[in-house]
């Protein structure tokens, strides 16, 4: 089996604030990304790759340890996610698109304004005046879809996108050296989707607190942000461990699977049951099969009720 890459040195990001980040240089050009977390039952082995979001724009990826791994590998599992079965069609979605569309905006036409705390909105005016000007038809949007806006518009800016280039990689190579592919999400099937959006439409979301995460992250780690990037993008794990961060992502999946639309079809626990059953393939593959790659979010893979923590809880060796 390969060893990973050394870490290399990370390059160095400014201090100064938001506005001054900007300027700060993400590296470019062919990059080998980080090694890989290894994980073992006797002499079968699961090789974890991890993803970061967001990763430079224009950085040209090419692990060619981690392309020879995939193309021997006996099996490759993909991102753990969630899947939606929904048998509406393409005609039902059409159909649905003008309530989901509406689902987006606050109940009873309020604004930004009207829902957050003023501090809270005060903040939220300084952000969107750096990265979205002014905008006037996110001010109707529920504070969770207004804070992803203004996430992707300052993404723009720092010269970072959240594509998934690692698994986009993986994919391809394994599909090129005929290796299975097998999905790891959990499934929930909703019986009625109209009345869903509709019931969502409706609700309250819980979401000052997804609001609150972005602007903390633009305030406070936008620095953070373009060095974690070139962490990952030159090999340097230390650099990624030692960045730690509270992810907007989280705070605000949260809120979206807090409201009664949701949790009353089934998406209760969903984070749980991700890792639950990302930890149910893993531990089939390495049962029976003596080489299988997998791909993970970083957060989700290296946290404390993440990935590698179920699989050390089963008593597996892991090493980074």
């Amino acid at each position: 089996s390969p060893p990973a890459p050394p870490p290399a040195a990370a390059a160095s990001a400014p201090t100064e604030p938001a506005l001054a980040t900007m300027e700060t240089v993400v590296v470019t050009g062919i990059q080998p990304g980080p090694g890989l977390w290894q994980i073992r039952k006797g002499e079968n082995t699961l090789w974890v790759m991890a993803t970061l979001s967001p990763l430079p724009k224009r950085m040209e990826w090419e692990p060619r340890e981690l392309d020879a791994l995939v193309a021997r590998a006996d099996r490759v599992l993909g991102s753990p996610g969630v899947g939606v079965d929904a048998d509406i069609g393409f005609f039902g979605s059409l159909r649905l698109l003008p309530t989901a569309l509406r689902a987006r905006n606050n109940p009873d036409d309020k604004t930004l304004a009207e829902v957050l705390p003023p501090e809270l909105y005060a903040r939220w005016q300084a952000q969107k005046a750096i990265y979205m000007g002014r905008d006037r038809g996110v001010e109707n949007r529920r504070p969770v879809f207004a804070a992803y806006a203004l996430m992707e518009e300052a993404l723009e800016d720092l010269d970072l996108e959240r594509d998934n280039i690692v698994w986009d990689r993986v994919r391809r190579i394994a599909k090129r050296n005929d290796r299975p592919i097998v999905g790891v999400s959990v499934r929930i099937k909703v019986e009625d989707p109209r009345e869903a959006l509709r019931e969502f439409e409706r609700s309250a979301v819980d979401d000052v607190g997804c609001m609150e995460s972005t602007l903390a992250r633009l305030e406070t780690d936008t620095a953070n942000m373009v060095e974690r990037a070139n962490a990952w993008a030159v090999g340097d794990l230390q650099t990624l461990e030692e960045l730690e961060f509270d992810s907007e992502i989280r705070a605000c999946a949260l809120a979206l699977l807090g409201t009664d639309a949701l949790k009353n079809r089934g998406f209760d626990d969903l984070p749980k049951r991700v890792v639950d059953e990302w930890v149910r393939v893993a531990e089939e593959s390495l049962a029976e099969h003596a080489t299988t790659v997998a791909v993970a979010d970083y957060q989700v893979l290296t946290a404390d009720d993440g990935l590698l923590a179920a699989m050390r809880a089963k008593g597996y060796t892991i090493s980074a």
